[in-house]
């Protein structure tokens, strides 16, 4: 019942405005390109702690590989009705109407930047308000339930943790990625 109101509540007030309605629109599809257009930039940021930053980015990397591979199982798993369909009204955008949950743009986007918040939380604060941001519009676009927002993001712990925990070892084994991580 929440889930619906918070629909209809935020689609309603995107939709009075042709601009809103456009804004959320392309916010809520294109937005998530945003966050690997960032992280590329910080690979290639000519600044002291190159290896380290490097070294952080490869996490969210990993981090990122492992979410992919979780939306794929979890889209398996459950078949919700996207709100779009089930509460009977167009969506902002057009969109297929398979499962709503998960939020594979929340999942794979909060996981992406999650590393950064444990090791550059400044930054990755700003990039995670980004990718919830991007969440939040595609509930107001009718394509998801805040709750397929919240358990996303609430899921991406998982992927996170693993790009966090696997990576520093990982890469004092490999001298080929070592090399990488220093070079230029």
């Amino acid at each position: 019942m929440l889930d619906e109101i918070g629909v209809l509540t935020s689609y309603h007030w995107v939709s009075a405005s042709t601009v809103g309605s456009g804004l959320v629109a392309r916010l809520a599809e294109d937005g998530i390109v945003l966050l690997p257009a960032v992280l590329a930039a910080l690979w290639f940021l000519p600044r002291r702690g190159t290896a380290e930053r490097r070294q952080i980015l490869v996490a969210c990397g990993v981090s990122l590989a492992v979410s992919l591979v979780l939306v794929g199982v979890l889209s398996l798993l459950f078949d919700r009705a996207r709100p779009f369909v089930a509460l009977g009204i167009p969506p902002l955008f057009p969109h297929d109407a398979d499962s709503s949950f998960p939020s594979d743009h929340t999942l794979v986007g909060v996981a992406l930047v999650g590393p950064l918040i444990w090791y550059r939380p400044r930054i990755g604060g700003w990039l995670m308000a980004w990718a919830l941001l991007v969440g939040a519009a595609r509930v107001a676009a009718a394509i998801h339930y805040p709750t397929d927002i919240l358990g996303s993001a609430a899921i991406a712990a998982v992927p996170t943790a693993i790009g966090i925990r696997l990576t520093p070892p990982g890469l004092a084994r490999l001298p080929r990625v070592r090399w990488l991580l220093t070079a230029g």
